[in-house]
């Protein structure tokens, strides 16, 4: 977040709670925690690697939660859980994009009071095709629609 808002350094506050607080915990990140997370970023890759020898594909949930209202900053609870920072909630979506691995969402059917729930397709790298193969198989058997209007 540091690199992406090199302009903004001197208008952190103007970011909000989110995009500015990332920046400035950006801030005090040294070479030695980048090191670490690196050597972890590289372990999950590999775990993935192993994951994908057996089997083609990775279907999750787009989201561990249904939409929520657009008031709440994000979800701060899942299942007991407590997440203490905006992005932990989504954790397993971008987990797959940290280690380079193509993934897409797809609409797959709507809760009870009609909001749209998504499946993430994930494969390994350069297997976009068949991401997008499979993502057109899940559009054709269940097309949801648009979502209710508030």
């Amino acid at each position: 977040m540091v690199g992406q808002q090199l302009a903004n350094l001197t208008r952190l506050e103007e970011l909000g709670e989110n995009l500015g607080g990332d920046v400035k915990r950006g801030l005090t990140v040294t070479a030695l925690d980048l090191a670490a997370a690196e050597a972890t970023r590289i372990e999950v890759f590999h775990r993935f690697r192993m994951l994908f020898e057996r089997f083609d594909l990775l279907l999750t949930p787009a989201a561990p939660v249904k939409p929520y209202p657009i008031e709440m900053n994000f979800p701060t609870e899942i299942n007991g859980r407590r997440f203490e920072h905006y992005v932990d909630w989504i954790a397993p979506a971008f987990l797959v994009t940290l280690v380079s691995l193509p993934a897409a969402s797809v609409p797959t059917g709507k809760t009870g009071d009609g909001l749209p729930v998504g499946l993430q397709i994930v494969a390994p790298r350069f297997e976009e095709p068949l991401i997008l193969s499979v993502a057109k198989l899940v559009q054709q058997t269940d097309a949801i629609g648009w979502p209710p209007c508030a």
